[in-house]
């Protein structure tokens, strides 16, 4: 039996135009109505994802938020709060040093605004997608202190570079990845999103078997591996599907509310 549904946000429920289908909203509702637990799981830090809920139709819906990619997790109900892995600030000034000069350009995200090293185009997409402004600051001079990720934003083109740097040029002290077209980010090595699921699980006394995930990109498939019913989206990456214990319809065709229609019954078992 189901008892948590946990899902990304960008890609998997929410498209390129930042607009969620009133089909996942609904879906969700159906399901609560039966006694699941919802959980919205993003890259984004905790404070900055609960105010975006309500342009989605998802603000009475989310029992529990997770943040940071697995490093915030946060009780709805109770306002509880708990968080893990943080990287310490001269790791992150470190991971500054290494990735500027290649041309991502490195930020500080604090849930309202969104410090850039370089006011570009780019940047001001992404603050844009997350609902807040760019503004131009010495992002080195900034990190003070531990931070949960240390997320870089950069042109599309530039992401296979970035991978390709990161993998030949492994750090001990931190992992990255991207997270978006346009993001790549650096997070402690034993962070992810499976993390937040551990809490979520730990709060709810429930185990990876009675949950199921829903994904589309590399930062969510140690999410996808963990429980017993991964699924991920057609529009996903190669990796998250092949991680995945299933793959559901795009984002663009109402493919979570399709895949949950057609694989969780009303008593919450799953339908192979």
């Amino acid at each position: 039996m189901i008892r948590l549904i946990a899902s990304d946000l960008d890609g998997t429920i929410i498209n390129a135009q930042n607009f969620c289908d009133p089909s996942v909203p609904e879906t969700i509702a159906h399901y609560r109505g039966r006694g699941v637990r919802f959980a919205v799981c993003s890259g984004r830090p905790l404070d900055s994802v609960k105010p975006l809920l309500s342009g989605w139709g998802l603000e009475n819906l989310a029992d529990y938020i997770i943040g940071s990619n697995g490093g915030e997790v946060l009780e709805v109900k109770t306002g509880k709060r708990q968080s893990a892995y943080l990287l310490e600030p001269e790791v992150l000034r470190d991971i500054i040093d290494i990735y500027e000069p290649l041309g991502l350009i490195p930020t500080l995200y604090d849930g309202m605004t969104l410090y850039v090293s370089k006011k570009t185009e780019e940047a001001e997409v992404v603050a844009r997608r997350v609902g807040v402004t760019a503004v131009e600051a010495d992002v080195r001079a900034m990190t003070v202190k531990p931070e949960l990720k240390e997320m870089f934003i950069l042109k599309p083109e530039q992401m296979a570079e970035a991978e390709r740097y990161a993998a030949s040029h492994p750090d001990p002290r931190f992992n990255g990845f991207k997270t978006a077209v346009d993001l790549f980010e650096f997070s402690h090595p034993l962070l992810a999103k499976d993390v937040g699921l551990r809490i979520i699980g730990a709060m709810m006394h429930i185990t990876e078997e009675e949950m199921m995930a829903f994904g589309d990109t590399t930062n969510d498939i140690e999410m996808l591996e963990y429980v017993k019913y991964g699924v991920a989206m057609e529009n996903g990456t190669a990796d998250a599907r092949a991680a995945a214990w299933a793959t559901a319809p795009s984002v663009n065709e109402k493919g979570f509310a399709r895949f949950l229609r057609a694989h969780l019954s009303d008593t919450l078992e799953v339908i192979p």
